[in-house]
Parts: C-alpha cells; sequence; structure tokens
C-alpha cells in the first residue's frame, strides 16, 4: 500500500514536470527570447533570469500534490536552473521568491521548503561555471538534482516539526520528488544545450557569410567607400541576410540602398530618421520596430523594422549600416549580424585609409631622396665633367649624356617598382661620373648572375648606399678602394649587398644607423620605403669591422608583392 502511494505520487509528479519540460522546450523554439540561454548576461538579463524562474518555481508548487499537510513538489526545477543558468546570486534570488511564495502557503513545512528552494538556487548556482564551459550534460544534471532535492529532504526534516511527521512525510515524496525534480533539471539542461549547439551553428553561419562579404568587399574599398562601392556592398549583404532591404549613408546622405522601397528610398537623400541621427550620436546599434519611425512619407512603403548600426573607425563614426524588414520583427541574430558586418567594414574602410597614408608616405620618402641626389651630386659631377672638357672632350660628352639620363630618371616621381638590371643601369651612371672623378682610386665590380637581372625592386634602393660607400668609404682612404655589388637568391628571397673596403663604421654608429638616429636620409629612407612595400618580410642590415670595411645587407622577396597606386 505505501509503495503504491509511492509509485502514484511519482507518476503524478512526473506528469507535472513533464508540463515545465514541455513549457521549457515550447521556449527554447522562440527566437525572441532562446539567445537569453546563451549569453554573458548584464544586470537587466538578470533580474529578468531571477523573475523568470522565479515564476517557474512557483508553478512548480501550484503542479504539485497536498499530502500530510504539505506539498510534493517540482519547485526545485526553476531554482536550480535558475543557479546553473544565471549564477549563484540569480539562483539565490529565484530560489528566495519561490521559497517566501511557499513559506506564504503554511504548513508545518513552510520554513523547511522556504530553506530549502533557497539553497537548491544556491547549489545551481555552483555549477553555473562548468555550463558555461558546456561541462554540464544531461547526466550532470540528473545528478545535480539528486544532490540539491537530497539537501532539500534533509533541511525538511532538520526544519519540521513535529520531527515525527517531518520523517514520514520525507519517506513518502523522498523519493518521487527526488527523481521528478531531478528528471526535470536534466531535460531542461539537454534542452538549453540544444539551444546552445543551434546558436552555435546560427553564429558560424553568421561569421561565414560575413567573412564572405568582407572578403568580396575588400577590392571595393581600396579607395574608401562611395557611392558605387556602396552600391556593390549592400547588394551582398543584402543576399547573404535575406533581409528585405539594405543602406549604406554617410553622416549625412544615403550613399546606396537596395531591396523593398528602392523605388522611393533613393541614393543622395539626407538622412531622415530620429534613430539614425541617434546612432551616430550615441555611436550604437538603434532598433526601429515602428513603420512611423521608418519616418517614410511614401503610401506604399512597406518597410516596417529595422536595426542600424554605426560605422564606427576609432571613436568617429564613418557612417551607417541599415538592415529592414517588411512586417517582421528584427532577431537578435539580425541585429549580431549587422554589427558583425558594420565593424568589419569599418575595419576594411580603416586599413584602406592607412594603405593610403602608407603609400603617400613612401611616395614622399622616394621624392625626398629623388631630391637629394640632386644638388651635391650635380655641384661634383659637373666640376668633373668642366675638368675634361678640353682635354678630354669625348669621355665629357659620355658623362654629360650619362647624367642627363640620371637626372632623367630622377624626374620620373610615378616609378614604384623596377628591374634590378635597370637598377643597376642607373647606379652604373652614377659610378661612372664618380670614377672620372676619382679616376684610378675608385673600383667597381659587380657579382650579380644575369638570372636574377629581371627580378622587380623598389627603385632607389642600391644606388645611395652606394653613394654612402664612396662618400664614407672610399674618400677617407689615401690611395682609395673599392666597391663590390652583388646578389644572390636563396629560397623565396633575394639579397643585395654592398660592401667596400673602407675604414668601417663602429659599433655605436651602427646602432644609432639601425635606430634611425643619425642624420643619413637615404639609409633612414630605404628602410622605410622597404618597410612599407614588404612589411616585416624584408630588413635592411649593417655589418663592420674598424679597417675592414661596411657591408649594407638588403634581404627582400624574389616577388615583389606590394601593389603600387599612384597617389591623387
Amino acid at each position: 500500500m505505501f509503495n503504491n502511494r509511492i509509485l502514484e505520487l511519482l507518476f503524478t509528479l512526473f506528469k507535472s514536470m513533464s508540463v515545465i519540460a514541455t513549457f521549457a522546450y515550447i521556449l527554447s523554439r522562440l527566437s525572441s527570447v532562446k539567445h537569453i540561454f546563451d549569453d554573458n548576461f548584464n544586470k537587466y538579463e538578470k533580474i529578468f533570469l531571477s523573475i523568470f524562474f522565479a515564476i517557474l518555481s512557483v508553478t512548480g508548487t501550484f503542479l504539485g500534490i497536498i499530502i500530510m499537510n504539505a506539498y510534493a513538489n517540482i519547485r526545485a526545477i526553476g531554482a536550480v536552473m535558475a543557479g546553473i543558468i544565471g549564477g549563484p546570486l540569480v539562483g539565490v534570488a529565484a530560489g528566495l521568491i519561490a521559497g517566501l511564495h511557499r513559506f506564504s502557503l503554511g504548513g508545518f513545512t513552510a520554513l523547511a521548503c522556504a530553506i530549502g528552494t533557497t539553497s537548491s538556487g544556491l547549489i545551481g548556482g555552483f555549477f553555473y561555471k562548468k555550463y558555461k564551459n558546456d561541462e554540464i550534460n544531461f547526466k550532470n544534471g540528473f545528478l545535480i538534482g539528486i544532490f540539491a532535492l537530497t539537501i532539500e529532504m534533509i533541511i525538511v526534516v532538520l526544519f519540521s516539526r513535529p520531527l515525527a511527521q517531518a520523517v514520514e512525510l520525507v519517506k513518502i515524496i523522498g523519493i518521487p520528488m527526488i527523481l521528478s525534480n531531478s528528471m526535470g533539471i536534466a531535460i531542461f539542461i539537454s534542452i538549453l544545450n540544444k539551444v546552445k549547439e543551434d546558436n552555435q551553428k546560427i553564429r558560424a553561419l553568421q561569421a561565414e557569410k560575413v567573412l564572405s562579404i568582407a572578403d568580396r568587399s575588400l577590392p571595393l574599398l581600396q579607395n574608401g567607400i562611395n557611392q558605387s562601392s556602396a552600391a556593390e556592398i549592400i547588394k551582398m549583404i543584402k543576399k547573404e541576410s535575406q533581409v528585405d532591404a539594405v543602406a549604406i549613408t554617410n553622416k549625412e546622405k544615403v550613399l546606396a540602398f537596395t531591396g523593398v522601397a528602392e523605388d522611393h528610398h533613393l541614393t543622395g537623400e539626407e538622412i531622415k530618421t530620429e534613430a539614425s541621427q541617434r546612432a551616430i550620436n550615441e555611436k550604437k546599434t538603434i532598433l526601429i520596430d515602428s513603420k512611423k519611425d521608418i519616418n517614410c512619407n511614401h503610401p506604399d512603403c512597406k518597410l516596417t523594422d529595422a536595426v542600424i548600426t554605426p560605422l564606427k573607425i576609432e571613436d568617429s563614426i564613418y557612417g551607417l549600416l541599415k538592415l529592414y524588414r517588411c512586417n517582421q520583427k528584427i532577431t537578435v541574430l539580425d541585429i549580431k549580424l549587422a554589427e558583425g558586418i558594420s565593424n568589419l567594414l569599418a575595419t576594411q574602410i580603416k586599413l584602406a585609409k592607412l594603405s593610403k597614408q602608407a603609400e603617400l608616405k613612401s611616395e614622399a620618402e622616394l621624392k625626398a631622396l629623388q631630391a637629394q641626389i640632386n644638388p651635391h651630386f650635380l655641384f661634383n659631377s659637373l666640376n668633373a665633367i668642366a675638368a675634361s672638357c678640353r682635354t678630354q672632350p669625348k669621355e665629357a660628352r659620355k658623362l654629360l649624356i650619362k647624367l642627363a639620363g640620371i637626372f632623367r630618371r630622377t624626374l620620373k616621381r610615378d616609378v614604384y617598382q623596377i628591374t634590378l638590371a635597370e637598377e643597376m643601369q642607373f647606379c652604373q651612371d652614377y659610378l661612372d661620373i664618380e670614377k672620372a672623378r676619382l679616376d684610378k682610386r675608385l673600383q667597381v665590380e659587380w657579382k650579380i648572375p644575369n638570372k636574377l637581372k629581371q627580378i622587380i625592386i623598389p627603385p632607389f634602393i642600391i644606388q645611395p648606399l652606394i653613394e654612402n660607400s664612396i662618400k664614407h668609404g672610399i674618400y677617407p682612404l689615401e690611395k682609395g678602394g673599392k666597391i663590390i655589388i652583388s646578389a644572390q637568391k636563396s629560397g623565396d628571397k633575394l639579397q643585395i649587398k654592398i660592401e667596400d673596403n673602407g675604414p668601417g663604421i663602429t659599433d655605436k654608429k651602427i646602432a644609432e644607423i639601425e635606430n634611425g638616429n643619425n642624420d643619413r636620409i637615404g639609409i633612414n629612407n630605404i628602410k622605410n620605403r622597404l618597410n612599407s612595400v614588404y612589411g616585416n618580410n624584408a630588413d635592411f642590415e649593417i655589418k663592420s669591422k674598424a679597417g675592414m670595411g661596411t657591408q649594407n645587407i638588403i634581404n627582400i622577396p624574389s616577388e615583389f608583392l606590394f601593389e603600387r597606386r599612384k597617389a591623387n
């Protein structure tokens, strides 16, 4: 008879538990709320969770059965789940609210049940981090429920009087409550794990969409965003996001609009909606959930809902990305997608600006280097040519032709890549003029294989080093010296070396040059331009020993990877 009563109670509680489980499943299918069980909660969401699970616990009390002036119930499901999902504070808050409700119903177990329900919320909170780390499954949930309900039964015995009646009550309701609540917690955990898994798949799909848009939009944003590039980008976004319409604006006007209502939402129109201005002023995502707030006066406009997210570059707003829907609410997933796309677009616009700035800087450096050649080299060259005009007029003529070639080259300000052979010819012309001045004091040896001469390199990276070798390595020598220019390929790297047998450079001076703390404009310029063109894939090194000369070594990729664009 006693066992039949326990089985009957167990069956009844399982029926009540199935109501809670069904409610949890239906809730998990609602896109507007299911995301909340898979996120980092702010204080408002924690308050919502506390109230939500408190109501669930109170419902568990009402679905219970009155036995011996007490309740056999499934109240602990809500309290434990509040702790597991929201943490100890949420668990205690939900348990305390449900416990106080139970206390208000009276009975000799009222205080014990209030304490027990609160403790269940706290116990659930102990497993919050494990749940966040995806370490709680059906089995773990069931065991957590057994532990929490066992504690609750012990509390009923300890805090209920008369003791004999409390013990008798626990004998009857103990096993049914432990099993039904534990099963409910385990099922709830399984449902939420499925929600998390679904959300992760959706996020992975969204990430794939965002990256796809980013990859295809990158070439369009090389010169920043304008009406033409914006029109192409929003077509991609609309296709990937499956919203009804998409727009991109700057801070004043619509750059592009596509989708429903594109017949009257026109490119070039000024921004109309108050929500758009708020998004710009407050630098945050704004939602529109009514047709009135779309602020469109066209009678046939079907747009009703929108998410507006700013294209934020550092702390300034460049423009807005807008996703629209017709008679359908904007979901959290729409918001996340919009924010992901806007962040990537803003990053790409910023990178395009930085790239442009790097190009302009590199161009300015190149022009500065070209201008540097003119004054003192022209003066010295003309003196050397003048000295040979009477005694060697033919040689003077050749030198004038070479000098004209050098300055013709420096006037070509839009040349950003040349072959190694072209750079060699330029250096040879320069050296011929210098040899006319220094005569036998300057010897030059080239060690560059023919197979390397068609490799593409930036211009003016060898001549300044040769000039430095002559000025600091050859001039100080009483009998002159020798310069060796060599190149070799190792794997995917090209090494260019300019070495002399001059007096050398001290370690302190080398350190100053490498740190940029020197007056050698040519070397600093070369280092900066190599960095602009190749980034970390290129390096410049100086090796020297006193009395044994100096080596200037450049290592660059043998493939010219950087496509230059002429600055506007």
